[in-house]
């Protein structure tokens, strides 16, 4: 028996993990059986791996869904209900060139300039999303969710929900503080990349002192075990220090970025988390890095492998991925919660303008998607931290907006890395002239020159 069946395209398709993840989940999703997922992406040899894969997972599990592949944005774009957008500019080698650049002009571990880039592109898509499938809903899982979203949905008149990992990240303080996760329930409002728990219950009951109790009795010797591999962001002395700072536990990504003086050196990340000093060191991000070539060779490995069930790669149950349940609830009226970026209409969280992409938690069904109201936070994190937040992203949003490059500089001037103006204007220019930045070279109207 077939279920409602929609186009579905995804752009970026060459990431093999994600892509088959997706299919995946639509094929252990019986009401979305047999739709079309068109398969979009610039390196055709990874189009070819990830077709063969997706055409052996829906085959062995009989899901009827059919694939097609392409080159062109516009050719994937036509007729689709459902367009993903996982794509990195560039790849993480343009991202990691960047990061270098910037750490040559004094900034350690890079300036995040790689999002300017991916943002602009974020919203050509929308564009096109706009003109070629004015009905499809995008769904933006490549960051910057919070400023691409905003950027989208203020620029074009598209459907746009941002997606991300980082609120599960209340799981892992249950973990460690050997809750039941069943009987947990949170709520986590703010930004994407930003968000702050204001409830936590075990039970019916306010678990927040059950954290309190942990920071006494046992954090120093949770700490002290450090055998995590990555280190453990979610409870690391960084998001603890941010609990007590702001009043309110950082979630998921929230703790790696809520402080630019948690990043200061190598040295002051490993006291803050931990031995390989977190995901975002050299150390924890090469090994990152390392880890996931690793999991694409396995994965290609197994689409090329005829003799073996591509199922006992990808196992077929849903994985934590929002994307295709969202999916169905909006298709076949399936009403369920999740945790989505949408704009902040009807103030879901209060003190921000309706027009700012915000996460909250949001019922979904054929009706769309309605933003569950947040309690309002405390004044301490609003000035320290969620105000400021918000006016960097709108200087990244203002200056793709208006082609203003002086945003850029201002942005870099709010870095507390910056030591003068003359460093940040040193970078703006370099960064501009390196022949990868084209599309921004187009957009703030400077010459393309050699960057060596």
């Amino acid at each position: 028996m077939r279920g409602t069946r929609v186009k579905i395209a995804i752009i970026g398709a060459g990431s093999a993990t994600f892509s088959a993840g997706i299919v995946r989940d639509l094929c252990v999703n019986s009401g979305l059986h047999g739709s079309h997922v068109a398969l979009m992406d610039i390196d055709e040899s990874r189009l070819d791996r990830i077709d063969r894969l997706a055409e052996r997972l829906s085959d062995e599990l009989d899901a009827g869904l059919s694939f097609s592949t392409t080159t062109e944005r516009s050719q994937a774009l036509d007729g689709a209900d459902f367009v993903i957008n996982t794509a990195q500019v560039g790849g993480h080698g343009w991202t990691e060139a960047q990061r270098s650049l910037a750490e040559k002009h004094g900034y350690y571990r890079g300036a995040r300039l790689h999002n300017f880039g991916q943002a602009a592109f974020h919203l050509e898509v929308a564009r096109d999303v706009e003109r070629i499938c004015p009905h499809a809903w995008i769904m933006q899982s490549a960051n910057p969710v919070f400023e691409g979203c905003t950027l989208m949905t203020r620029e074009t008149g598209a459907q746009v929900v941002g997606l991300c990992h980082g609120h599960y990240g209340y799981r892992d303080i249950a973990r460690v503080l050997g809750l039941e996760l069943e009987h947990v329930s949170a709520q986590m409002p703010g930004f994407n990349h930003w968000i702050w728990m204001t409830d936590f219950s075990y039970r019916g009951q306010d678990a927040y002192p059950l954290i309190d109790e942990w920071i006494e009795t046992r954090a120093e010797a949770y700490w002290a075990e450090d055998n995590r591999r990555y280190s453990d962001t979610q409870m690391s002395r960084a998001a603890i220090h941010q609990y007590r700072l702001f009043g309110l536990m950082p979630i998921g990504d929230t703790p790696r970025f809520a402080g630019w003086w948690y990043h200061t050196d190598l040295g002051t990340k490993q006291h803050w988390y931990g031995r390989l000093g977190g995901f975002d060191s050299e150390i924890g991000w090469g090994q990152y890095l390392k880890d996931i070539t690793a999991k694409v060779q396995r994965v290609e490995q197994a689409a090329l492998n005829e003799e073996r069930p591509i199922t006992e790669t990808f196992k077929p149950v849903q994985s934590g991925e929002q994307i295709v349940p969202i999916i169905d609830s909006l298709v076949n009226d399936v009403e369920r919660t999740y945790q989505v970026n949408v704009p902040n209409e009807g103030h879901i969280v209060k003190g921000f303008p309706e027009d700012l992409v915000i996460e909250c938690q949001g019922v979904v069904s054929s009706a769309g998607i309605r933003g569950v109201t947040a309690r309002p936070f405390p004044s301490k994190l609003m000035a320290g931290a969620m105000i400021p937040r918000w006016h960097e992203a709108e200087l990244m949003v203002e200056a793709l907006r208006t082609g203003d490059r002086d945003l850029v500089l201002l942005y870099l001037l709010q870095d507390g890395r910056t030591r003068g103006l003359e460093q940040a204007e040193a970078l703006v220019n370099e960064w501009l002239a390196d022949p990868r930045n084209e599309r921004l070279q187009r957009l703030f109207r400077v010459s393309s020159k050699s960057s060596s």
